[in-house]
């Protein structure tokens, strides 16, 4: 069920967190990697695992935030793979501050240009590259539980991911006379280096025990929980799911 040998998968954001998880688990399917990360010096860690257990990773340097970047991202892609079969949008920015009333435009913006136009912006290029090649394709995003709830959300990360969602449910409905999937997964918290940067690991067992983001089973997810229906989402056996966005949040949005 787990076959991908022979296909070729772009991720961004996988130099740590989700995406790195999501990197691993899928070249230990047979994918061959692009990594793509800002920071090279993570991206080339996530290759050099891959490599040692047996993968085919490429690690390519890229702030998903400056639209000329996407393009070459996609041309190198190609160019070092032979063509785009996946692609998994898992590179994400935090809001750290902002109501409707104190959101700040400069935030609001930054968030929005990596959670919201790096990902249609890539949809858009790997789709056309997906297209061409005549072979369908799988397109996962990483969402979130924000972009569904309300109390204790900041307002531009849960605006971006709330956007992505309906981004990812329009793609799906126009792709897929391509035979390609379109669908997003949206987390609760989950120890990443992104949400340790918001709070410590206590402060999420809180969160989750009693907080807003309380979840059924009282604990934090691990980036392998929300990699795992990523790889589920290119594989074979999942191809009549399409339009969807899985939540992996324990029960927090249900």
């Amino acid at each position: 069920m787990a076959d991908l040998a022979g296909r070729r998968a772009v991720i961004t954001g996988a130099g740590r967190g989700i995406g790195r998880a999501s990197a691993l688990l899928l070249a230990g399917a047979g994918a061959a990697i692009f990594v793509v990360d800002e920071d090279g010096a993570l991206a080339d860690e996530t290759v050099s695992a891959i490599e040692a257990a047996g993968g085919r990773a490429i690690a390519c340097v890229a702030d998903v935030a400056q639209l000329d970047a996407l393009e070459r991202l996609i041309e190198e892609a190609v160019q070092a793979l032979g063509g785009i079969d996946i692609l998994v949008n898992a590179m994400s920015l935090p809001a750290r501050g902002g109501t409707v009333l104190d959101h700040d435009e400069a935030e609001w913006e930054a968030v929005h240009a990596v959670n919201l136009r790096a990902p249609r912006v890539l949809i858009k290029l790997a789709a056309q590259r997906m297209v061409d090649q005549g072979t369908g394709g799988r397109i996962v995003s990483i969402s979130s539980s924000s972009g569904s709830r309300a109390a204790g959300v900041k307002l531009a990360y849960g605006a971006s991911k709330a956007a992505l969602n309906a981004v990812t449910r329009i793609a799906a409905a126009q792709l897929g006379k391509h035979d390609i999937n379109v669908n997003a997964v949206a987390p609760g918290i989950t120890k990443t280096p992104l949400q340790r940067s918001l709070r410590d690991e206590s402060t999420m067992a809180r969160d989750v025990a009693s907080g807003t983001l309380e979840n059924f089973f009282n604990r934090v997810s691990e980036p392998e929980d929300v990699a795992a229906t990523v790889l589920f989402l290119c594989m074979p056996a999942s191809r009549q799911i399409t339009g969807q966005v899985i939540h992996t949040s324990a029960g927090v949005v249900v």
